[in-house]
């Protein structure tokens, strides 16, 4: 048991200690500015200096009604319509709407990560009561269920966009991150994971 005990400790180390470096260095030390930036940066710097969906939804009304307006100042043909798409006031509608859904599918995914990791530490408890004093395979299987909803909803978003609500999920999972390798080192520590047995007979 002991053995299958330290490879799960050492797979579910290596998994927290290295998103929860990956999670630090996205939010405060990968470049998110582009050369590019200077051609289209006055609504890019409003989407993200926004601190709450309300304020996206105050940008997003009057270029929403904007581009109803001209989208019924007469009849066009497809191409006409596609063309358009890249042209103001389509253009701002399209970011704006990209951005409000990003912070919507941002917030849910917060309220996710807090139920499931939260559920994970209850399992945490139960097994581990269980590992000490009842069943130990019993006990290990629900600390592997745990660790697992640790790593996986601690684990890294690949998709964030400039919204406000990106970096507060982003800080979310490293703190939670950060706390689930502490756990495991506890667990370790107290359940003496990587101590070998004394060989009997020595003094």
């Amino acid at each position: 048991m002991k053995t299958t005990e330290r490879v799960l400790a050492i797979i579910a180390a290596l998994a927290l200690l290295t998103q929860t470096v990956r999670h630090a260095y996205v939010r405060w030390l990968e470049p998110r500015a582009s050369v590019l930036d200077k051609y289209d940066r006055p609504l890019e710097d409003r989407i993200s200096s926004a601190t709450s969906l309300d304020e996206l939804l105050k940008l997003y009304d009057p270029v929403r009604r904007e581009a109803d307006r001209v989208r019924t100042s007469g009849n066009r043909s497809r191409d006409e319509y596609e063309d358009r798409q890249n042209t103001e006031p389509f253009r701002s509608e399209t970011q704006l709407r990209q951005a409000i859904q990003a912070w919507e599918e941002k917030a849910k995914e917060v309220r996710a990560l807090w139920f499931y990791w939260s559920l994970g530490l209850i399992i945490l408890c139960v097994g581990f009561a269980l590992h000490r004093f009842g069943n130990r395979w019993a006990g290990l299987t629900l600390e592997i269920a745990a660790f697992s909803e640790f790593i996986y909803w601690t684990s890294p978003s690949f998709f964030g966009g400039n919204v406000k609500e990106f970096d507060r999920l982003l800080t979310h999972k490293l703190i939670l991150s950060a706390v689930s390798a502490a756990l495991l080192v506890g667990v370790i520590r107290i359940q003496r994971v990587f101590e070998d047995p004394p060989v009997p007979g020595s003094a």
